[in-house]
């Protein structure tokens, strides 16, 4: 990681808080960048400082105790981590490693309580945004205990597209998950999610390439997921 730009940021949470407290907030923040592949956060470890994503593309990882990589979630601009930490006292519940090359702003742990105690606005953001957190884990959950593998991969293709670029009818994922890594989300095997990705790519709902993912047909998608 090395140091980036000297100015501050915009930041989502600074513009809930008094002016003082953002001006003495905002010239102690870092910016740095991540190369890919880079671990930005251990699980278990102690750091506590809270990181918000201003460019490229991370996974939120816990590992088996035989080494196998379970990606709990995927994050882009405009997401934080490190928050949850901070607010238990407690290690970190997750690994964040970088999908692609990051920027991503670096906030002490001190300095985003004084965010969150200076102003109910700010909280009140945290508060929705773990909300959100909640309901996302909510349907995941339910997805793994209620759902077979071919539902379950054509939920988060799903959660894939609302998050893709609209680009001459279709729409385009960038940076597009491998199969591994699409395998990881959903509890699973690779070999399981190429027969239903090419199940899929047969029927014309989609088109899946080596790093390469369009969703050519999204209502016939959303019709096998409300299904």
């Amino acid at each position: 990681m090395s140091g980036g730009s000297s100015r501050s940021p915009e930041l989502q949470l600074l513009k809930h808080v008094p002016d003082p407290v953002r001006t003495e907030i905002a010239s102690r923040l870092r910016v740095i960048r991540a190369a890919k592949g880079r671990t930005l956060v251990e699980k278990g470890s102690r750091s506590t400082d809270v990181f918000f994503l201003l460019e490229g593309r991370a996974k939120v990882l816990l590992y088996s105790s035989s080494g196998r990589e379970v990606c709990v979630h995927n994050i882009g601009p405009g997401d934080t981590f490190g928050d949850i930490a901070v607010l238990d006292g407690e290690p970190r519940s997750a690994s964040i490693l970088a999908s692609t090359e990051l920027r991503v702003v670096v906030m002490r742990a001190k300095d985003f309580m004084t965010c969150l105690e200076s102003s109910p606005e700010a909280a009140l953001w945290l508060a929705r945004n773990l909300a959100s957190c909640v309901r996302r884990l909510t349907d995941q959950v339910f997805e793994l205990s209620a759902l077979n593998v071919q539902a379950r991969l054509h939920c988060e293709l799903l959660r894939l597209a609302r998050s893709g670029e609209q680009c001459n009818g279709v729409i385009e994922v960038r940076p597009a998950p491998t199969q591994a890594e699409l395998a990881s989300r959903i509890g699973t095997h690779r070999e399981a999610v190429t027969r239903e990705m090419r199940a899929l790519s047969e029927a014309g709902i989609i088109r899946y390439g080596r790093r390469t993912l369009v969703i050519v047909d999204l209502a016939r998608l959303e019709q096998f997921v409300n299904r």
